[in-house]
């Protein structure tokens, strides 16, 4: 590979002998080094190959104006998330992440304060990713000396999730934001106990969660079981209308029909967690 810039002490782009572009990163990679010179690949530590690019180009364009503290810091950050959540990341998050932090720090460093409107729902439907903001918001503040919010470990959550799915970012605050209605449409029922305590609250969610992601998607149920939702719906009608409910407005916000099987399954999970209330109440 031959080095085409050098973008810092650090950071080089390079040509492969197809022609594609990367981004290398090393201690030292491109100190002395010029443009038209092999790239030294033994002191390569980190080589990101964007999607497009369009992408590489607005990485080379942000990494250059950026100090090699901030490119580092962000680093450990997406390193770090990689670790705890044990999942593979898209390269994308390099150019999201670094942007939205250097960005982050700068605002707060002239007093400007965001707040989030789905810190709520980040730390309910994502409580690992929220944990690897929480982590990326302390690592700033002992680095860098800028100290934010909660609701900034929210912010940073969201971009990992975009991370970890094929969707935008739109898309996932999109995502996210319906999670906190169906959560005000269970919640304002009549019929049911939405108890946030119970252990059944978590399955729930994470329910939820991947019901939400398939629906956008357009990925539904496949299974045809009439019997079973025969079944739920006649002993469960309560719990089936708040499915239903639920069914409607994701129907509303993706145009996209949620099968009875989906409904079924929604109002299980419901159901334990109305049981375990009637039972706490000593209703049942």
């Amino acid at each position: 590979m031959k080095i085409q810039k050098v973008i810092n002490n650090n950071v080089v782009s390079c040509i492969d002998d197809s022609g594609r572009e990367s981004v290398a990163m090393g201690k030292g990679l491109g100190f002395g080094s010029r443009p038209g010179m092999e790239l030294q690949e033994d002191r390569v530590e980190k080589i990101f190959h964007m999607a497009t690019q369009s992408d590489t180009d607005r990485l080379k364009d942000l990494y250059s104006s950026l100090s090699e503290e901030q490119i580092e810091l962000c680093n450990r950050i997406i390193a770090y998330a990689t670790e705890v959540l044990g999942k593979k990341l898209n390269p994308s998050l390099y150019l999201t992440l670094t942007d939205h932090v250097s960005f982050a720090i700068s605002r707060m460093k002239q007093g400007i304060v965001f707040q989030n409107a789905l810190l709520t729902e980040v730390k309910t439907f994502y409580p690992r990713e929220y944990a690897v903001g929480e982590y990326a918001i302390a690592l700033i503040e002992k680095e860098m000396g800028v100290e934010f919010a909660k609701d900034e470990a929210a912010s940073i959550a969201l971009h990992i999730v975009n991370a970890e799915s094929d969707a935008s970012l739109s898309e996932t605050v999109r995502m996210t934001h319906s999670l906190h209605e169906i959560l005000e449409i269970l919640r304002q029922s009549q019929d049911i106990t939405l108890m946030e305590d119970s252990p059944y609250f978590d399955e729930l969610t994470v329910h939820l969660k991947f019901l939400v992601l398939r629906v956008f998607s357009g990925d539904e149920e496949e299974r045809q079981e009439p019997e079973f939702v025969r079944v739920i719906r006649d002993y469960n009608p309560q719990e089936y209308r708040c499915a239903e409910l639920v069914a409607e407005y994701l129907e509303k916000q993706c145009r996209h029909t949620v099968s009875d099987e989906t409904k079924a399954y929604l109002a299980v999970h419901i159901r334990r967690i109305n049981a375990n209330y009637a039972k706490k109440e000593g209703k049942s």
